[in-house]
């Protein structure tokens, strides 16, 4: 179930192509099936970044574990290089944010991933 979801003020020349990559990234990043993961892009009118606009970014990443130091500094370099290059942002205007959910406040097929776990 992990998710990764990134906003910017600019978008990628093809969003298909930048998603479909992040997607396998993001996997091999956090270290779950891409079967579960979810890469969402949301483009915005405007971006405020240390008190001035321009390129900037924010990215959220969830999981229901392997969120730790270690595996958050290297997705955050990994994706980070992907975004520098798809979207010309410096790595320096903008923020990852971790969130390790628990398994019980995480809905999937009509129940929660501690409700699947069990079976």
């Amino acid at each position: 179930m992990p998710s990764l979801e990134i906003t910017a003020e600019k978008a990628p020349a093809d969003l298909d192509a930048f998603l479909k990559n992040l997607s396998a990234l993001f996997s091999e990043c956090i270290g779950k099936p891409e079967g579960y993961c979810m890469v969402i892009f949301n483009k915005v009118d405007r971006v405020y970044f240390n008190g001035s606009s321009g390129a900037a970014f924010l990215a959220k990443v969830t999981s229901i574990g392997n969120i730790d130091n270690e595996r958050n500094a290297n997705l955050s370099n990994k994706i980070g290089e992907q975004l520098e290059k798809e979207l010309g942002v410096s790595l320096d205007r903008g923020y990852f944010f971790f969130n390790n959910a628990a398994a019980s406040d995480t809905g999937f097929k009509a129940t929660t991933f501690a409700n699947l776990l069990k079976k």
